[in-house]
């Protein structure tokens, strides 16, 4: 019985030690500092866009091409952007992609149907390129169609860069996709 009260006599003293005296003059930001916490704490989140977005366009082309897209922003798939203020809190955006569904009818027959997604183009460019490229737009490049074929373009940005890259989707009247890198934008000094 004098060990067991012993014991609990021990345990007391050692945690009396360890009350948190140390840190009663301490403040918050250093507190959180010496726990690894402070970033956790101090880090704000911004989602762009902040509301799911979803253009739909359904176009029929004199030629007899009708072309349907819904372009929209990925709810579950950000790129992370994180600038650190001078006050040391952490300013993160995510910055949500997009894609594109898609169906070519001509005639009314549906001759292709898929996806226009950053996976449709990993060939034309480094991995390092698409983990920080979002899609910019998708749309009909009505000047460039022909009886043929219908062409589409699409635009991706690496944020807050000046690097991106452009393709044309060429279509044919059988449902053949060809994709070209272009450069829409000229760099004229």
């Amino acid at each position: 019985m004098k060990k067991l009260i012993f014991l609990i006599l021990i345990i007391s003293i050692v945690f009396a030690h360890f009350d948190g005296q140390d840190r009663k003059y301490s403040n918050s930001r250093d507190v959180l500092q010496s726990t690894n916490l402070l970033e956790s704490f101090s880090k704000k989140v911004k989602f762009t866009p902040e509301e799911p977005v979803v253009i739909v366009t359904d176009t029929i082309l004199s030629s007899g091409f009708e072309v349907k897209l819904k372009y929209n922003s990925i709810e579950n798939n950000f790129i992370s952007n994180i600038i650190t203020a001078e006050d040391q809190s952490a300013q993160e955006t995510l910055y949500k992609d997009f894609e594109a569904e898609l169906k070519v009818l001509i005639h009314g027959e549906l001759i292709t149907e898929g996806l226009i997604n950053k996976g449709l183009f990993k060939n034309y460019a480094n991995t390092e390129f698409w983990k920080h490229a979002i899609m910019q737009h998708v749309w009909i490049d009505h000047e460039h169609s022909t009886e043929q074929y219908v062409q589409l373009n699409t635009s991706f940005r690496v944020l807050e860069t000046e690097t991106y890259k452009d393709f044309s989707i060429l279509i044919n009247s059988l449902g053949s996709i060809e994709i070209k890198e272009i450069n829409l934008l000229s760099n004229t000094i």
